[in-house]
């Protein structure tokens, strides 16, 4: 039941990200295009800022969901009220402090862009609009989201988003075409965000009737929470300070650049968010697998893991090297300052720092299903420092190329101290394979973007660029698929047995 569980938590995963992706790659494009650089680089930096001001959920989403653990397994609904209770009561608290915030961004932020945008009132409205899903969650969603993650009912919240995505996406194509406020287009993304929401709440009343969330909050419940910030707090730092540094310290430019940012980030994030996704929908599983105790089918069932997400993440980056200057250079063709958006050097460093950062992704998922918030927190602070300091040297005299550098050094820190811990504290006498592993991959992955660079012809158009893209995918899941294969014959066939018996149940 648990893996069945964690499978279909996966494929919803799996396929949300699929669809964020194209979403989020297929509307900024159209959206650039009519309202230009300056005004796709002021969303992008409004957001950055917006999701800094998340920091006051605190912790609890995290915090709540490991205590859920134990009651869910237990049946233990008085003390599931209880929990849900309380982490309604500390989102009630966040959202009221987060609504602040956001009031001091309207009054402050208008002034920071007023050389590139001197309209303040549009400003201000836009920085309203792209607030209110983060109001949505702290008033309304937060607490139904805490009780179906730590429930392995992840698909559920999966499920609405994929609708709501694939709404809010032909919806606000039709309002570029008719040439709408850009006003208009954020303003109904936000709409269907809070329908989507309004479903999923619709969806826990019926399924959990015996649950109640207005029972006596007990705060002392999320021992966690602190911990689970800090964690927060360095991974907002580690993933958003190069759009925040050039909103400040950039000169005249900053919005243009940040846009050029946004576009190379379109498909970063997309891949490290997919891979992420395969780390939630397992992540419960993995939970209540150490929650009981269960020692060698924790170690057999991340032995899979590992072996099977090395293979998927050293693919996914073979493609982004091979692709993303072509991608960039069609995507960018019809904007009136394209030129500026096709750099080598980004296409190099966005490479190398989602592949950095997405490679500890097995080892975090353990760390994270154990709640080891406080144990790991002093090494999260020094992935912060180093991702600041080093940004901070290098963002005068090369500007967005030093922000990224000053990411990747960070993520080389920390990707190693994550993936040692994981080998040291939950599956002891796994690190030689590990290395292996991922020397194995390398290697054959080095191969491919050799080949792949001497190999491809200059891609001229759309079409030209899906047929390379799936020439690409197919030789490269090909041949990293055969390696791991021949070297590894018994953990792939395990792996596909555990498929086989899901698919048969």
């Amino acid at each position: 039941m648990r893996t069945k569980q964690a499978l279909k938590n996966l494929v919803a995963s799996l396929l949300l990200e699929v669809v964020v992706a194209l979403s989020g790659i297929i509307v900024p494009r159209f959206f650039t295009e009519l309202y230009g650089s300056t005004i796709n680089g002021l969303v992008s930096s409004i957001n950055q800022f917006i999701t800094y001001m998340t920091l006051v959920e605190a912790g609890i989403g995290a915090a709540g969901t490991v205590a859920l653990y134990g009651p869910l397994a237990q049946k233990d609904t008085a003390k599931i009220s209880e929990l849900v209770s309380t982490a309604r009561a500390f989102y009630l608290r966040s959202g009221w402090v987060f609504v602040g915030l956001v009031t001091a961004l309207v009054a402050v932020y208008p002034f920071i862009v007023q050389n590139e945008i001197a309209d303040g009132g549009f400003v201000r409205m836009m920085i309203v609009i792209l607030s209110l899903t983060g109001i949505v969650d702290y008033f309304f969603l937060g607490k139904y989201r805490v009780l179906l993650m730590a429930d392995q009912k992840a698909y559920v919240i999966y499920g609405f988003q994929i609708l709501g995505t694939v709404l809010m996406t032909v919806v606000s194509l039709i309002l570029i075409r008719l040439e709408c406020s850009a006003l208009l287009v954020k303003g109904v993304a936000a709409a269907v965000y809070i329908l989507r929401s309004a479903a999923v709440a619709l969806y826990v009343k019926r399924t959990y009737p015996q649950v109640r969330f207005n029972v006596k909050p007990d705060m002392s419940l999320f021992g966690q929470r602190w911990s689970a910030l800090l964690h927060q707090i360095v991974t907002l730092i580690v993933n958003n300070t190069a759009i925040v540094m050039m909103t400040v310290l950039l000169p005249a430019n900053a919005l243009e650049e940040i846009s050029v940012f946004s576009v190379y980030n379109l498909v970063g994030y997309a891949l490290t968010s997919l891979l992420n996704s395969i780390s939630n929908g397992v992540r419960s599983s993995f939970g209540q697998v150490i929650a009981n105790g269960e020692t060698d089918t924790l170690r057999k069932s991340y032995s899979n893991y590992e072996y099977l997400f090395f293979i998927f993440v050293f693919f996914c980056y073979v493609c982004m090297a091979l692709l993303l200057h072509p991608f960039v250079s069609l995507y960018s063709a019809d904007f009136t300052d394209g030129v500026v958006y096709v750099r080598w050097p980004l296409i190099a460093l966005f490479s190398l720092l989602g592949f950095v950062q997405s490679v500890r992704v097995p080892a975090l998922t353990v760390i994270v299903a154990a709640g080891h918030y406080r144990e790991t927190q002093g090494r999260a602070i020094a992935e912060a420092v180093i991702n600041i300091v080093v940004s901070l040297a290098l963002i005068r005299p090369l500007g967005m190329v030093g922000v990224l550098i000053g990411g990747l050094i960070s993520y080389l820190y920390r990707s190693t101290d994550v993936i040692l811990y994981t080998a040291k504290r939950f599956v002891p006498k796994t690190l030689k394979k590990t290395l292996t592993r991922f020397v194995r991959n390398a290697v054959t992955s080095a191969a491919l973007i050799a080949a792949g660079f001497s190999l491809i012809p200059p891609v001229n158009g759309w079409f030209a660029w899906i047929v390379t893209a799936v020439a690409v995918a197919t030789v490269s899941a090909v041949v990293l698929l055969a390696v791991n294969v021949v070297f590894e014959r018994k953990e792939f066939s395990a792996c596909f047995q555990r498929v086989k018996d899901i698919v048969k149940k």
